[in-house]
């Protein structure tokens, strides 16, 4: 998996929480899948297990699969109870044909030199009748705080990025796919494809929280060096606005950060 969204997902994952009587991305996929507790399940690109987690604590019976690219992610679902994980290219899935009643892939697409042919290799793996769940994040996650962060990296000589060129610098992937493209091409390998959009928010509880996100936007979104002598001046201007925010308001700090989730049948 790519190293700048690893990084990304990983801040989100640690420093924010999903606002109460909003939505949560493994309860959505749970429903789409629409689980009676006995399936086989793949989940592809599973990262450390935590959704495969969420399946097994909540008493499902069936046979949780994940697979990931990286082996670090194989080794730590290897080690959870009721698992079985298999180092793998999403390309080149080590399952026959219709092996499994449920397959999802959780913000993998986007990583993949090529989308369609990753579909396909999981629509291979999924037997007929089954559900397979795909999602995608949103562009432009956080647009209030990327929007001062890009102020600040401004004013030190570094602009806003766009996508195509933080995912040319990332490891196999060629471009960004966003969720109309996503769409089309679960329509083509399905026939169909239902979407289920879902306009959710970070929560950052601290000015801490916030600047450490803001330092990865800053590194990422607007290219300044992990080593450069403007880090440390940008991270101080953007945390000052960021402490002052808090001081003012009281937080949590929310910002945009959205998902779909797009579902078929096979």
């Amino acid at each position: 998996m790519a190293e700048p969204l690893d990084l990304l997902a990983e801040q989100i994952a640690t420093h924010t929480q999903y606002s109460e009587h909003r939505f949560d991305l493994s309860t959505d996929v749970r429903t789409s899948l629409a689980l009676t507790g006995t399936e086989r399940i793949v989940d592809i690109g599973c990262g450390t297990g935590r959704f495969l987690c969420t399946l097994r604590d909540g008493g499902h019976r069936g046979a949780l699969f994940g697979t990931d690219i990286r082996p670090a992610a194989v080794a730590a679902v290897t080690a959870l109870d009721a698992m079985h994980a298999v180092h793998a290219d999403a390309a080149q899935l080590p399952f026959p044909d219709a092996e499994f009643d449920r397959a999802t892939a959780m913000h993998l697409l986007y990583y993949l030199s090529d989308p369609a042919a990753g579909l396909t290799e999981i629509h291979r793996v999924t037997r007929t009748g089954g559900r397979v769940a795909i999602t995608l994040n949103h562009t432009a996650t956080a647009p209030v705080l990327r929007a001062l962060v890009t102020e600040h990296a401004a004013r030190h000589g570094f602009a806003a990025r766009p996508a195509s060129q933080v995912w040319a610098e990332t490891p196999n992937t060629t471009a960004p796919l966003d969720v109309d493209e996503a769409t089309e091409l679960m329509r083509i390998e399905f026939g169909h494809a239902t979407v289920w959009r879902r306009d959710n928010a970070l929560v950052f509880p601290t000015p801490e929280s916030v600047l450490r996100y803001a330092d990865v936007l800053a590194q990422f979104a607007c290219g300044v060096p992990e080593d450069s002598p403007h880090r440390q001046r940008i991270a101080r201007s953007v945390g000052a606005e960021i402490s002052d925010w808090f001081t003012r308001h009281g937080g949590p700090w929310r910002d945009s950060k959205g998902y779909t989730v797009l579902t078929a049948t096979t």
